[in-house]
């Protein structure tokens, strides 16, 4: 009756430990590869709005228009301060082209680098954000007009200022959780053989 105990204890750890090990790791799939899941949607966000002038013209305004009402949500699509394609705008604006596919292109850049990159510090960031937001703000208020060179200069710092704030912390702190499931992993598989052992030993 001992033993039968002991292995019911040992079951009952293996299920235990096999479901830890199940959630940690597919919470280890998502920090080990963050940055190619994240480069993968802001890419798809950024060409999306290039694929709705495209579908247009070609035929398929219903897919288009589905396009142009979610990016409604990110911008104001003002067809006067827009890139056309094909004859139609496109679904964003030409400061929101910039900072969306400036993130996404200095996400796949920020790839190569990112065991060399230091994190941005919030001084750097806010200088490489204030253009964008003189540059919009003054426009807004009726002051001056902006020029498209200006929205994709600004754009770009905006995303340059995004990506090399954010980016590193995130590595950072996915570099903490992976090493978090590593350490419970390793104490996972001693836990198991220990028990193992133990009802080895009881019976």
């Amino acid at each position: 009756m001992e033993g039968r105990n002991k292995l019911g204890e040992v079951s009952s750890v293996r299920e235990r430990t096999t479901f830890e090990r199940a959630v940690d790791r597919a919470v280890g799939v998502w920090a080990r590869h963050w940055l190619l899941t994240l480069n993968l949607l802001t890419g798809l966000f950024a060409v999306l709005p290039l694929l709705a002038p495209w579908l247009r013209a070609h035929g398929q305004p219903l897919l288009a228009e589905v396009i142009y009402v979610l990016y409604r949500f990110v911008c104001h699509q003002d067809a006067r301060r827009s890139f056309w394609l094909f004859g139609e705008p496109m679904a964003y604006c030409q400061r929101d082209f910039a900072i969306y596919t400036g993130i996404f292109l200095l996400g796949s850049v920020y790839a190569l680098v990112r065991h060399h990159l230091a994190p941005l510090s919030w001084r750097g960031a806010l200088v490489l954000a204030l253009p964008m937001a003189i540059d919009g703000t003054t426009q807004l208020v009726g002051l001056r007009e902006s020029t498209w060179q200006l929205r994709i200069v600004t754009g770009m710092a905006f995303a340059l200022a995004t990506v090399w704030f954010v980016y590193p912390r995130l590595e950072l702190g996915f570099a903490e959780i992976r090493a978090v499931l590593a350490a419970r992993e390793r104490q996972a598989v001693a836990a198991e053989v220990e028990s193992r052992e133990d009802a080895c030993r009881g019976s």
